[in-house]
C-alpha cells in the first residue's frame, strides 16, 4: 500500500533545500539515528537530548514524530512539503536507496535526519483540493499521515496506487475516529491526556508505562468549588 506523508520545512522556510537536494528532513537528535529499529528506542535518546522536557505529552508527540520519518515512512511512498507560500505544495516519492542518511553541518538546511525523495517536476495548489485534504495539511505537526492520500493519489495522475473505494458523502466523525484507531497505545494516552484538560480536569497528566495494565491518565475536575472529582484512564489491551 502507497501511503501519503507531509513533512514540514520550518514554514517552507527549507523547501527549496528539500528540493534541490532530493530530501526531506527533520531536527531533533543531533546523532545519527541509522541503528534505531523500534520507537522504545528513541525516548532514553530524546529524554538525554532534551532534559528539560519533561512532559510525559511533549515527549510522546516528538518520539512520535522522529519514529514516523525514521520507521513507518516506506521507499515507494509520497511525501509531501509546503512551499514557502504555503498556496503551493510539492511531492516525490521516497527514494529506495539510501533510504536515511545522517547529514551534519549542512548550511544548506540544519536537519541533519534525511529520507531521500524524487521530487515531482511540479508543484499542486492546495486550494485545488477537498476541505478536508486543506484542513489536514493544517496540521501543527511537523511529520504526519495524510489521511487523504487516494484523493492526492488522483490528482497527481497516481490513481493505480490509490485503494479502490466507492464515493461516500464526507464523515467528520468518521475521518475523527478512523485517525484515533490509528494511533498507537502511547499517541493514545497522549490524547486522552489532551482531551482531559480540554474538558476542564485540572492537572491532567499520562502516567505509567504503556501496556502495564495500569492507569495511563490522571486528571481532576473541581465542579463550582463544591467537589472534587479525581479520575483514572485506563486503555483496555485490544481497544477494537
Amino acid at each position: 500500500m502507497t501511503n501519503v506523508w507531509c513533512v514540514r520545512a520550518d514554514f517552507g522556510t527549507h523547501a527549496k533545500a528539500f528540493v534541490d537536494g532530493g530530501y526531506v528532513a527533520i531536527g531533533w537528535l543531533q546523532k545519527s539515528l541509522s541503528g534505531i529499529k523500534s520507537r522504545d528506542e528513541l525516548y532514553p535518546l530524546y529524554r538525554a537530548a532534551y532534559p528539560q522536557d519533561t512532559s510525559n505529552i511533549v515527549i510522546g508527540q516528538q518520539v512520535g514524530q522522529i519514529g514516523r520519518f525514521l520507521l513507518e515512512i516506506k521507499a515507494g511512498d509520497y511525501v509531501i512539503t509546503p512551499a514557502a507560500d504555503t498556496e503551493w505544495l510539492h511531492y516525490g516519492k521516497v527514494s529506495a536507496d539510501p533510504s536515511y542518511a545522517y547529514v551534519p553541518n549542512d548550511p544548506a538546511c540544519p536537519y541533519p535526519h534525511r529520507r531521500y525523495v524524487e521530487w515531482g517536476s511540479k508543484r499542486v495548489r492546495r486550494g485545488d483540493f477537498s476541505v478536508p485534504f486543506q484542513n489536514t495539511m493544517r496540521s501543527s505537526l511537523t511529520v504526519f499521515s495524510v489521511s487523504q492520500g487516494a484523493e492526492f493519489l488522483q490528482a497527481i495522475g497516481q490513481g493505480a496506487l490509490a485503494p479502490t473505494q466507492a464515493a461516500q458523502p464526507y464523515d467528520p466523525y468518521g475521518v475523527v475516529l478512523d485517525q484515533v484507531l490509528e494511533l498507537d497505545d502511547k499517541e493514545f494516552e497522549i490524547l486522552v491526556g489532551h482531551l482531559l484538560t480540554a474538558l476542564g480536569f485540572e492537572g491532567s497528566e499520562v502516567v505509567g508505562k504503556t501496556g502495564d495494565g495500569g492507569v495511563d491518565a490522571t486528571g481532576e475536575l473541581n465542579v463550582a468549588n463544591l467537589a472534587k472529582v479525581k479520575v483514572f484512564g485506563m486503555r483496555p489491551e485490544n481497544p477494537s
